[in-house]
């Protein structure tokens, strides 16, 4: 399973995909900036926050409730029903068609952005691995550029084992580095 912005390259990894919803959020908030005049972009916002609250409010073992997901499955299917009629009636610009495709792409993507109410494990955002990822990226930027794909194995992993001391007991972690080198 992995959760992941549209990135079409990643559906051919894995069987289960969700898409990351931070993401979805943000263009449909770009989509009301740039298509003032339509409504089904703050409608389908509006809902997958809601989706998510619900989501977020269910305890770890409780599994989602079919008849609750079924109706937002069927909201879903409607806006985004208005929305087609919508860019039916008044067409996307040429110059701003990102609000239209998001709107075809969730059609054509709804279980891969509506799994986290089918699975539990499933999360909404790739958030924390975006988190992660930020430091390799700023180190990356501070190298100018890695000389092969065993130094950034290096970084890696030492990164990961920082990350680890941090998480284990919250003790010192120069600490736990100089009694590793001394």
């Amino acid at each position: 399973m992995l959760v992941h912005n549209h990135e079409s390259t990643f559906y051919n990894y894995g069987s289960d995909h969700q898409e990351c919803l931070a993401h979805v959020l943000r263009y449909l908030k770009d989509g009301m900036d740039n298509e003032p005049e339509r409504s089904w972009n703050k409608e389908m916002r509006e809902l997958i926050q809601e989706m998510i609250h619900y989501r977020n409010g269910l305890p770890e073992s409780e599994v989602p409730d079919e008849k609750k997901v079924s109706e937002y499955e069927k909201k879903y299917d409607r806006i985004l029903e208005d929305a087609m009629k919508e860019y039916k009636d008044i067409p996307p610009s040429p110059y701003y068609r990102d609000g239209y495709n998001l709107a075809k792409r969730m059609q054509e993507k709804k279980e891969n952005h509506l799994l986290f109410l089918h699975n539990i494990l499933v999360p909404t955002t790739n958030n924390a691995v975006e988190r992660a990822l930020r430091k390799y990226k700023r180190k990356q930027v501070q190298a100018v550029s890695f000389r092969s794909n065993e130094t950034i194995e290096y970084l890696c992993e030492c990164m990961s084992m920082l990350a680890l001391m941090r998480q284990e007991d919250g003790s010192n972690v120069f600490s736990r580095v100089s009694e590793a080198f001394g």
